[in-house]
């Protein structure tokens, strides 16, 4: 699943004008990205990285290797995935907005 999420961001990535890149970013469905946690209020998630599994308007739900399952917050925090040679910082801030139908 995470290879076929890979696919889906190389192609919105090379259809997306450059102008357009951060709005299209914030609007991107993450759901199997592979997320790290870069930054966060609580601190016992800064550091944690794990598939994006669900999403909330206030959360990122992740799996980590470890299969532990947690929520983190995004408001007031950093998270950072790559695609190819792009690695992507999203603000959680300008997340929360999100309405992720879930």
């Amino acid at each position: 699943m995470h290879e076929m999420w890979k696919g889906y961001m190389n192609q919105l990535l090379k259809t997306t004008r450059k102008k357009q890149l951060a709005q299209c970013l914030i609007g991107a469905d993450l759901h199997v990205a592979l997320i790290l946690v870069a930054e966060c209020k609580v601190t016992s998630f800064t550091g944690v990285s794990g598939i994006m599994i669900r999403q909330t308007a206030e959360t990122f739900g992740l799996i980590s290797q470890d299969t532990k399952f947690p929520f983190v917050p995004k408001k007031f925090s950093l998270f950072i995935f790559q695609v190819h040679c792009w690695k992507i910082i999203l603000q959680g801030n300008k997340l929360t907005s999100r309405n992720s139908g879930l």
